[in-house]
């Protein structure tokens, strides 16, 4: 008898500590990356976007003359972004192919509007949303076609390419936003990187959001900084032109605050900011750290007037002209840099990006500022230290404030414009092929059902036992 009670007491023991050390696993589980709402439709895998052709396209070698110059022209066919030359007047350039082409790849240093005129006479527009990198399908194969430049025109680069996929580094850009996701409100090219770290190729590449940038100043002046911010973008997943307007250019002395507000002009920034966000009507902004990073003069202006702006949106007679336009909004959401209050903290290094071979968003982030070649001795990317680019507080929002410890920027975001207060049914990202799939991530409530079901088991396994040793003991008497 003496060995039925102790096998019965043993069993319930043992069967309690297996089922605590579940409720305790269960506990400990580390939490998973948000559930996020994805936003990717037709793009494919990056860098490349789709293409109907299953073969290579192939680079065919070019000539271009004038009237003016009928020896040829070369620095528009040296692949170097260092050498431009800005137009005297308006210019058509006669461009041969080696063999017969399909598209044009172009580069300009400053944005301007330019035609090109194929043999049957047909015109095809180029340069209409601003794009210093344009990508023309010409829609027929050709070996001539003329190229008209307007006065003042930059031209850098000049490349023809057969019908196919083309090379990764050949940059079909769409046109900005209609609608924006996020809005990555930025100052300087290479800030979108530095300050907030993966959030580019974590949002832009990987789930596929639409995602707009925008530029407070410009550097046109620049040899070879408006190439790299370029570069940069595309690097990361961006596949939506940035907005890089020509009213700001950067100069050296807006370091300074006092400065920056005397030579841009306060409400000059304010009414930009203010049509910037009544155009693109986004969910969520990022935005600079309100001191200015390390101080610097325009990233304090380009903030400030941010969130003054916010307060602005929805009133038709604050900048009537962009209310006239682009019709009145309300923001949901604001992150700031370094911003102490409602905080955030974005783990890019811990953040595996399918959709660029397994690297994290924190690797994507410091290849993409690679592309900032004239910057490297001045700036770093940095997860550590007083500009963490992982920490941000959400410093402004219309839909309430975030679970502590939730880390995600999108939480309580209103998608479905038809049915205001309404979220859409969120899937999952697949960190393992991309796909969408609703099993491929736990959710809080996974874990807590886990939790639950062991301590019903516990509470039953104590029962059984009880019972056991009652009977044993009623047996003996």
């Amino acid at each position: 008898m003496m060995g039925i009670k102790q096998t019965a007491r043993r069993c319930m023991a043992a069967a309690i500590s297996v089922c605590l050390c579940a409720v305790v696993s269960a506990a400990r589980m580390p939490q998973p990356m948000p559930v996020i709402v994805s936003r990717r439709s037709a793009l494919s895998d990056l860098p490349q976007a789709d293409s109907p052709h299953t073969e290579a396209a192939q680079q065919v070698k070019l000539t271009m003359t004038s009237k003016i110059n009928p020896t040829g022209y070369h620095w528009p066919l040296d692949d170097n972004e260092k050498t431009w030359i800005p137009m005297g007047k308006d210019l058509t350039l006669y461009v041969k192919g080696k063999s017969a082409f399909s598209g044009l790849y172009i580069k300009f240093q400053k944005p301007c509007e330019w035609t090109v005129t194929l043999p049957d006479g047909t015109t095809l527009p180029g340069g209409q949303n601003g794009m210093i990198h344009e990508w023309l399908p010409l829609g027929q194969s050709v070996e001539t076609l003329e190229l008209h430049l307007p006065k003042g025109a930059m031209l850098c680069d000049v490349y023809a390419f057969t019908d196919g996929t083309l090379p990764d580094w050949v940059q079909t850009w769409e046109p900005p936003c209609e609608e924006a996701d996020l809005m990555v409100m930025t100052t300087h090219s290479d800030d979108e990187l530095l300050w907030f770290g993966g959030a580019l190729p974590y949002y832009a590449g990987e789930l596929g959001y639409k995602v707009q940038v925008v530029y407070m100043t410009n550097h046109f002046s620049e040899t070879i900084r408006c190439h790299e911010q370029i570069n940069g973008l595309w690097t990361v997943g961006v596949r939506q032109y940035p907005i890089i307007t020509d009213q700001f250019p950067d100069k050296p002395a807006t370091r300074n605050y006092d400065y920056a507000v005397d030579y841009y002009g306060y409400d000059n920034v304010l009414s930009f900011q203010v049509e910037m966000l009544r155009r693109f009507r986004p969910k969520v902004i990022i935005a600079q750290d309100i001191k200015g990073e390390y101080g610097h003069g325009a990233h304090i202006i380009n903030v400030k007037t941010l969130m003054d702006a916010l307060e602005l949106t929805d009133d038709p007679t604050a900048f009537p002209d962009s209310a006239e336009k682009y019709g009145t909004c309300k923001v949901q959401k604001v992150y700031l840099h370094l911003w102490p209050e409602h905080t955030v903290v974005m783990d890019w290094d811990n953040m595996p990006l399918s959709r660029f071979g397994g690297k994290t968003a924190l690797d994507m982030a410091k290849r993409g500022f690679a592309c900032h070649v004239s910057q490297q001795d001045h700036f770093f990317v940095s997860d550590t230290g007083k500009y963490d680019c992982r920490k941000f507080g959400l410093a402004y929002t219309n839909v309430g404030w975030d679970t502590p410890d939730s880390n995600d920027m999108f939480e309580h975001v209103v998608w479905s414009e038809e049915s205001p207060g309404e979220e859409a049914a969120p899937t999952v990202i697949s960190a393992s092929d991309g796909e969408v799939s609703p099993s491929d991530a736990m959710t809080g409530r996974g874990y807590k059902q886990m939790a639950a079901i062991a301590g019903i088991t516990v509470v039953s396994v104590t029962v059984v036992g009880v019972i056991v040793l009652f009977m044993c003991r009623k047996k003996k008497k």
